[in-house]
């Protein structure tokens, strides 16, 4: 009995512990990027939707504890060109109560004051940065040298931003470029949620490699994704 009863509170301890995680799927993000982050959340336990701009608001979100910004294309305006100002706004509230925010490449631009700061066009302001610039100029894809902690890496990139040499206030660096000590990745506070901000693709897959015909003899980085995701509580 007191074995039973003692799975039993295992059990029920796990189920407490997954996360229901909602990935943008809309305009603006690139082909097989939600679905790589996706497996990747399912693979640690955690129950996945997907939203749109159809359906992303205050009642989805109501119903998960992570939102995801994946990856996307060159243009971060065609995620917000499809976001209606309520909608924007209801992300902002569930992070400023309590929510985690997972910005990747166009979700870490997408997290800045401003899509461009010269034209007024402004982003999900969940970051004191006011516009993101990618680190190199060619937007193909390549490998960059990072230095995540103390560990050195190549990661998987194509124009992935930067987040300035300093972090804004009391947001803590995890990671940086090797070849500009500029910022790869990060974690900050807005309200009492979590934003976490990641430049390159960590959660890059053997295939992506293979499409774009860089090599793989560094290894992948999806170890250290799947780091970063348990720290998303």
């Amino acid at each position: 009995m007191k074995r039973l009863a003692v799975l039993g509170l295992l059990l029920l301890s796990g189920l407490a512990q997954a996360r229901t995680v909602a990935i943008f799927n809309g305009p603006g993000t690139c082909q097989g990027c939600p679905q790589t982050v996706a497996s990747l959340f399912r693979a640690a336990g955690d129950r996945v939707v997907y939203v749109d701009q159809h359906t992303l608001g205050a009642k989805t979100l109501g119903k998960v504890q992570v939102y995801v910004q994946p990856g996307g294309s060159d243009d971060i305006d065609e995620t917000l060109d499809v976001l209606r100002p309520g909608q924007v706004a209801a992300l902002r509230r569930f992070v400023a109560q309590g929510g985690h925010y997972l910005g990747i490449c166009a979700g870490a631009y997408l997290a800045a004051q401003y899509s461009d700061k010269a034209a007024r066009r402004r982003a999900f302001g969940l970051v004191d940065i006011d516009e993101l610039h990618a680190e190199t100029a060619d937007p193909a894809p390549s490998l960059l040298a990072i230095r995540w902690g103390a560990t050195p890496r190549m990661v998987y990139n194509q124009s992935g931003p930067h987040l300035y040499r300093q972090p804004p206030a009391g947001a803590r660096v995890l990671a940086r470029y090797s070849a500009t000590q500029r910022i790869a990745a990060l974690s900050a506070r807005f309200g009492r949620g979590q934003v976490l901000l990641i430049g390159p693709h960590l959660e890059a897959d053997s295939s992506w490699y293979q499409e774009d015909g860089l090599s793989q003899q560094y290894g992948l980085n999806q170890d250290l994704f799947r780091q970063l995701i348990r720290t998303l509580k």
